[in-house]
């Protein structure tokens, strides 16, 4: 049976919710806010933006781990030998504190990503530099990685097959997380990447006074995603089909130009 929640941990949810909140609306201004100043300055800040995500979903898998971990040290066997015990309990206590530490920090690092993303709205468009941007997302990265060490150190420590079991849900819940968050943040870059790339071919489009240039300009990007379209992770015949799909397009454009000349 499940124990009714505590005040203190009620209020804790709904502090919370109300942080996420105001992540995910400083993640949006950020996004509109960036996203005229620059592919680099796009994509550097989709990376901090990913990795805070996966900074909460790791803490959460963090808070699992601490409850589990606290379980086993509430519940070691007297009938182990006795220093064999006390070594036990102070390794599981040292995971604890390590843990119970870590998530303490982990709170500060979504604050300075809160923080990041609110600097960067409010910062001119030619002040965003990319270097500013990948500092933050270094220091992310690294809190992150720290969370994840700590989750397999706990594991490591599990004594019994229920809780290496236990341990095994909460690890494989966190990674298939972090991989649903990685393509959907992948899918959110190319996006934007697209449109970003629409508006350069466009914009090359109507540079007429240097036609020359502009042509051979536009003849590399369409060699360049040529030759990307092969190197992508997509299925060859899908590859193949899309080049297919190009190479007609442009064949059929080359021939209505050819039927304009004169005679």
């Amino acid at each position: 049976m499940t124990s009714p929640q505590q005040p203190d941990d009620l209020l804790a949810g709904a502090e919370h919710a109300a942080a996420l909140q105001r992540r995910r609306l400083a993640e949006v201004q950020a996004r509109e806010h960036v996203g005229a100043a620059g592919w680099a300055q796009s994509s550097t800040l989709e990376a901090i933006i990913r990795a805070g995500q996966e900074g909460l979903i790791a803490t959460e898998a963090l808070r699992q781990v601490v409850d589990l971990t606290g379980e086993q040290l509430r519940t070691l066997p007297l009938s182990i030998d006795e220093a064999q015990r006390a070594e036990r309990a102070a390794t599981l206590s040292g995971v604890l504190s390590s843990g119970q530490g870590q998530i303490q920090i982990a709170r500060h690092i979504n604050d300075l990503v809160s923080e990041a993303l609110r600097d960067v709205t409010t910062t001119p468009l030619t002040d965003i530099s990319v270097q500013r941007l990948k500092e933050v997302q270094r220091r992310v990265l690294e809190q992150v990685e720290t969370l994840h060490t700590i989750i397999l150190s706990a594991h490591a420590q599990a004594a019994t097959l229920e809780e290496v079991h236990k341990l095994d849900q909460v690890i494989a819940q966190h990674q298939q997380k972090i991989r649903d968050l990685r393509m959907e943040s992948a899918n959110t870059e190319v996006e934007a990447l697209a449109h970003a790339g629409e508006g350069i071919v466009q914009r090359l489009g109507e540079l007429d006074e240097a036609a020359p240039t502009q042509l051979a300009a536009l003849t590399r990007i369409g060699e360049a995603v040529s030759e990307q379209v092969g190197a992508t992770g997509a299925a060859d015949n899908e590859k193949a089909r899309a080049l297919e799909q190009l190479a007609g397009d442009m064949q059929s454009r080359a021939d209505t130009l050819r039927g304009s000349l004169p005679e």
